[in-house]
């Protein structure tokens, strides 16, 4: 049965059907991480680390020509990261299957169902430099990571199938497949995570910041990767939909049914 799909919403098919949920991580800010002990100043560079905050941003400037000699490009290679967690489901048993179909909505009569949810959290260091001017600042992006998940990864099978039974053993296993699909989905994309990270820090390595204001500085080069990273979901998810739609047809659900004499 073909999922139905949006950003920001929830995706569903499964043995019954599978549902997937793609949410970025709520936006959320981290303490200010010194990584020394003096003010910023023109011999004590200043990193910071920080987690995405989508904020209402100061109008920054990008250095032009003449401030790029304030503000020269690093030839500093920028360090990137990324890394996937893959889901480890937790199997709910307790549900009715009429709460199943009331869960699953646009599906005929699910008796299994898988909740997930891809989250994302972006972090990057940077370096502070002080310059001639004593209000104005160079930002320089130093590192980039990025942690994909899917916590709380819920598997559901409807309470009438009794555990270790034929017909609870055959939902689980469709339910897995689509876990397996999750999990493959992201470390076979591990390679295009890092190259499109790569390109994205790059990018901004090449427009370091002249600011009077770093801390607003750095959120505005994290919205913007943020802003990437989020095209690369878009992209990324078709494959994904494409493998989970394949198992979700009159076919599998047949091959399903017939694993088992009683139902």
């Amino acid at each position: 049965m073909p999922a139905a799909h949006a950003e920001g919403a929830a995706a569903k098919s499964g043995c019954g059907f599978f549902e997937k949920q793609r949410q970025r991580q709520s936006p959320r800010a981290l303490p200010w991480t010194r990584q020394g002990g003096d003010p910023p100043g023109p011999a004590n560079p200043v990193g910071f680390l920080l987690v995405l905050l989508l904020a209402v941003l100061l109008p920054v400037q990008v250095a032009t020509a003449r401030e790029q000699a304030v503000c020269p490009v690093s030839e500093q290679a920028v360090q990137v990261e990324v890394r996937f967690a893959p889901a480890q489901p937790f199997v709910d048993d307790s549900q009715s299957a009429a709460w199943i179909q009331n869960a699953a909505r646009a599906l005929h009569h699910p008796i299994g169902l898988t909740v997930s949810r891809l989250a994302h959290t972006l972090t990057a260091h940077f370096e502070v430099r002080a310059t001639a001017n004593r209000r104005a600042r160079c930002v320089h992006l130093r590192s980039v990571s990025l942690e994909l998940g899917y916590p709380n990864t819920k598997i559901y099978i409807a309470d009438g199938y009794p555990p270790g039974g034929c017909a609870y053993q055959a939902i689980h296993r469709h339910e897995m497949e689509h876990v397996r699909i999750l999990n493959a989905h992201q470390e076979n994309a591990l390679p295009a995570w890092r190259t499109r990270l790569q390109a994205l820090a790059r990018a901004q390595a090449q427009r370091p910041l002249l600011s009077e204001n770093p801390q607003q500085a750095q959120q505005q080069i994290l919205h913007e990767m943020e802003a990437g990273v989020q095209k690369e979901i878009r992209q990324l998810d078709k494959a994904q939909k494409a493998a989970q739609a394949a198992i979700d047809t009159p076919q599998s659900y047949a091959d399903v049914r017939a694993s088992c004499r009683k139902w």
